[in-house]
């Protein structure tokens, strides 16, 4: 049904929910900024998933009287906008069936999976917002506060009155990202659940408290503001969701950036706002994709106006020296690339074949040659994937041994996330058949447990020496430890290997 379009007798106002673990919540925080910037006030609602990345078969995520405590704050809502990626579809259908009845509001849902999956969303949701949210949402605002329809709006599909789909054209992507004011951490109206029923304040004690708690931040031992420099990435890696919304838009003009001066006047406000701030992440997909020239800029000004630390993602085609030298003398200390995979024939697969082997050992001498300044780089590798043979997966492991030390590995298990090539293929050949289990309610954590995942993991540290390793990879070792008969141990070892770190960083007095 179409949501209901009544005149406000008070000013609209939109509630955004951010389930994610993580507080940053860039989507929800830059529409808040941009509509209280077109005058509409905003409240703001972080309810982090209680599983986290320990995914379960779980459709009731929050105990009732926490949706009792966020009824309230729906109240006066004119629209109430729910982001969510696919993961958190159950955290979003939950929110939405419990607000449906009890406030006047319809609920929008945006982010990756509507983007995606728009149809799917509005067996639930109100509306479903395509693509980039900040324009189309001030959109629905306006319609709804005026009486009017929403039917026709770019970037919203919803359902007319009598049951058919609207589904609208997304808009041309903003070029001028500068005119998006910062993301909002204001902390006005801001209200998070920390456990128990209570929606409490989200003050600066307490996002510092939540902000200290992130990987990055335990490995810095200081806390982090994460912020986003561009939209989009260079690349088309066919387990990304970013080639499905290439396609979306057209890659042209997808990848954007913001100038350095509206990137370091939010850096320079977020400071003093929140002084506890002691690094900066960078968390554009490919910070390293910026022209050489713009990224010298970059440093210049970071140095003069900010001068922390600052972390940042880059990718095999986009390192170079000149931008590494400019990056470590501005203040990178920390960095990661994706690696995913040491096997040509699977490089193929994820479309990542101009990023070879030859091409990633480059740019790894080239970060290698600033160990010296900075914390060991991180190097992403993806796991599991259906179309892998035993040599493909040994291949990665071989291509760990010759990776210069220091360093450490992010191995992720592949989840095929929808409207990416390589989930579309899985589907087509009958690798992919039961959605619910192997997309959403899987964690890219969850490592199948078997001999080369092992290795990975001995791996993972940097430490392990590289001709033992490979040693390890090699095919009649592998084949040997591989059988099924062995399946059994390597369940044991990586069921007591967590715990085991665990307690061993006790004993050393080195904390979790």
């Amino acid at each position: 049904m179409e949501p209901q379009a009544t005149p406000s007798r008070t000013a609209p106002r939109v509630v955004l929910i951010s389930p994610y673990p993580d507080i940053t919540s860039f989507g929800v925080r830059a529409i808040s900024a941009y509509l209280r910037a077109a005058g509409v006030p905003t409240r703001l609602v972080f309810l982090p998933d209680p599983l986290g990345d320990a995914l379960t078969d779980q459709p009731e995520r929050y105990p009732p009287g926490v949706i009792e405590a966020l009824v309230p704050l729906c109240a006066d809502a004119t629209v109430v906008g729910v982001s969510l990626m696919t993961n958190y579809t159950d955290n979003a259908a939950q929110i939405t069936r419990a607000l449906r009845g009890r406030i006047a509001a319809p609920v929008l849902w945006g982010g990756v999976h509507p983007t995606i999956r728009p149809e799917e969303c509005l067996a639930v949701a109100d509306m479903a917002c395509v693509g980039d949210g900040e324009e189309a949402i001030l959109d629905v605002v306006r319609a709804l506060a005026a009486g009017q329809p929403v039917t026709d709006i770019p970037n919203i599909w919803s359902r007319r009155p009598d049951g058919s789909l609207a589904q609208n054209a997304v808009r041309p992507l903003s070029a001028d990202l500068d005119a998006m004011p910062p993301p909002d951490w204001s902390h006005e109206e801001h209200y998070i659940w920390e456990g128990g029923d209570a929606l409490i304040p989200l003050t600066p004690d307490v996002t510092e408290r939540h902000l200290t708690q992130g990987t990055v931040s335990r490995l810095l031992g200081r806390v982090g503001y994460q912020t986003m420099t561009g939209r989009g990435c260079p690349h088309r890696c066919a387990y990304c969701v970013n080639d499905a919304i290439k396609s979306l838009y057209g890659a042209k003009g997808y990848l954007r950036w913001r100038s350095v001066p509206h990137v370091m006047a939010e850096l320079e406000a977020a400071r003093a706002a929140m002084p506890f701030i002691g690094y900066v992440w960078i968390s554009d997909d490919a910070f390293f994709a910026r022209p050489l020239e713009n990224i010298r800029e970059f440093c210049r000004e970071y140095k003069a106006r900010i001068g922390l630390p600052f972390t940042c993602l880059g990718s095999p085609a986009t390192v170079s020296r000149e931008k590494m030298d400019a990056l470590v003398d501005a203040g990178m200390v920390y960095m990661q690339m994706g690696v995913q995979t040491g096997s040509p024939r699977i490089q193929a697969l994820f479309n990542r074949q101009a990023m070879g082997n030859d091409k990633m050992l480059a740019a790894m001498a080239v970060i290698n040659a600033s160990k010296d300044r900075m914390l060991p780089p991180s190097y992403d590798f993806i796991l599991d994937t259906p179309y892998e043979t035993l040599e493909d997966r040994l291949e990665s492991v071989r291509f760990v041994a010759k990776i210069p030390k220091p360093f450490r590995l992010q191995p992720f298990s592949l989840v095929l996330y929808p409207g990416t090539k390589l989930a579309a293929m899985a589907a087509a050949d009958g690798l992919l058949t039961d959605e619910r289990r192997d997309v959403y309610t899987k964690s890219y954590t969850m490592r199948r447990p078997d001999y080369v995942n092992f290795l990975i993991l001995l791996a993972k540290g940097g430490r392990f020496p590289s001709r033992l390793l490979a040693l390890c990879a090699a095919t009649p070792v592998a084949r040997v430890l591989s059988a099924r008969a062995l399946a059994p141990l390597w369940r044991l070892a990586f069921a007591v290997a967590g715990p085991a770190k665990r307690l061993l960083k006790r004993l050393l007095g080195r904390g979790a």
